[in-house]
């Protein structure tokens, strides 16, 4: 069995919709067939519960990083997907994780036998990057001060050897904005994907259901489904380069038996 692939969802400064992308992808993942584990490793502003609806779900992420108990003690189902969910905690005391337990906590991660391991991080510059991760996604709005910062995030990656990648959210199309093309000379490589600013994802935040399932035809949700189908290519490429037969090939087996 091969191990999951590693998805950190990063930003360097907050409101550039970091969480929202970090629960559409896991959702849909989830909707293409994958088991997934979306993490709530935002412990500065831990907002997945509340995106997803499961506000009253207790949290469980200090307790499993700490060692103090087990992921799958705490692990939450939302209901309408059956997505595998690790909820952060709201707290006035800061939470700093030492190196000791961020590695426990990688090797916990690479333990289990999902697909997918999407982490939702707090933005800037964190020790998680040290976490045995295959991907660090970079999100971004078109801006000259989020494209220096989101620049900013991939030097330090490149310092890391971490694979990262990049995608620009909120995207209007004004003069004022950046095109993705001038973003690509800043940041030196392709920009993955623009999901455009659309009144769904703040519809569907207020409602608690994250904008996908709130609206699968709106604008946002059809950009995200294009974008989640390039994680499937990549786990796919994971699994197969480790010797297993692919995510994409298995599902295709039970389709032609079912």
């Amino acid at each position: 069995m091969a191990q999951p692939y590693l998805v950190r969802v990063s930003s360097q400064k907050g409101g550039v919709g970091k969480t929202t992308i970090s629960v559409n992808l896991a959702i849909i993942l989830k909707a293409l067939g994958y088991s997934v584990l979306l993490v709530d490793d935002d412990y500065v502003n831990p907002v997945v519960a509340m995106h997803l609806g499961l506000e009253e779900v207790g949290s469980g992420f200090r307790a499993v990083q700490r060692g103090r108990t087990r992921l799958a003690s705490v692990t939450t189902i939302h209901p309408p997907t059956g997505l595998h969910v690790l909820c952060g905690e709201l707290s006035q005391k800061q939470y700093d994780p030492n190196p000791e337990s961020i590695a426990r906590f990688a090797r916990m991660l690479h333990q289990t036998k999902y697909d997918f391991v999407v982490m939702d991080t707090p933005p800037g510059f964190t020790k998680e990057v040290f976490v045995n991760i295959d991907e660090a996604l970079i999100v971004m709005t078109p801006d000259m001060q989020a494209t220096t910062s989101a620049i900013r995030s991939s030097q330090i990656f490149d310092r890391y050897h971490i694979r990262h990648s990049l995608v620009v959210n909120r995207v209007r199309r004004r003069a004022f904005e950046l095109s993705p093309r001038e973003i690509e000379s800043a940041y030196g490589a392709r920009v993955e994907a623009a999901f455009p600013e659309d009144d769904s994802v703040p519809m569907s935040i207020a409602a608690h259901i994250p904008a996908y399932l709130y609206r699968k035809r709106a604008p946002f949700s059809r950009a995200m489904l294009d974008f989640s189908r390039i994680y499937s290519a990549r786990g796919e490429q994971k699994e197969s380069g480790a010797g297993g037969q692919g995510f994409l090939s298995r599902l295709l087996g039970l389709f032609r038996r079912g």
